[in-house]
């Protein structure tokens, strides 16, 4: 039996079905360490803040960023992956800044089989290739992770660091002979 155009194409979506069930995800990120406080992963609830306002007595810890493709790229889907890098670097607060979307255009090498009849009735495969693109759309979610579970450091003041002013008088010098040396 020759399979047909359509049934190629049905088994070839099986395919690709198959491999996103099958664990393949778009959905990554990453939380890095930016603050003086190094705390371990936390299990507990995480609270979520928008657009810079972590509560008064929060420290930063760090920045995180999430991202996903295509139909992943939801908020819905990247949020939990968010607040769970948050709590990888100790944060009890997520403080989203911002959410992004742009879209790039991945090239691909596009491969078709196909069949003909050719002489004497005898079934023939031919196959075609070809350069293709796809464009995809990519979603990140990107903020900092903070702590209330420590006390926040005293501010500096507002006053710029100066070094200390030193007198007017030279520092006397002891010569060798005044200190008793040779």
């Amino acid at each position: 039996m020759i399979p047909s155009m359509a049934s190629v194409t049905a088994s070839t979506t099986l395919a690709i079905a198959a491999l996103m069930i099958g664990g393949c995800s778009s959905v990554g990120g990453s939380a890095v360490r930016t603050g003086s406080v190094q705390l371990p992963a936390y299990a507990g609830p995480v609270a979520i803040y928008a657009a810079n306002k972590p509560p008064a007595n929060a420290v930063d810890l760090g920045i995180v960023e999430v991202h996903a493709t295509q139909q992943e790229a939801t908020v819905d889907t990247l949020l939990p992956q968010f607040v769970r890098k948050v709590a990888e670097i100790g944060g009890n607060v997520a403080v989203v800044d911002g959410v992004r979307a742009r879209f790039e255009l991945v090239g691909r090498t596009q491969v078709e089989t196909f069949y003909y009849t050719c002489g004497l009735g005898a079934t023939c495969a031919g196959q075609r290739v070809y350069a293709a693109n796809d464009e995809l759309m990519l979603v990140s979610m990107f903020g900092h992770a903070f702590t209330t579970r420590v006390e926040a450091a005293v501010p500096p003041s507002s006053a710029p660091l100066m070094p200390p002013e030193e007198s007017q008088e030279s520092p006397a010098v002891e010569s060798p002979s005044e200190s008793g040396g040779m």
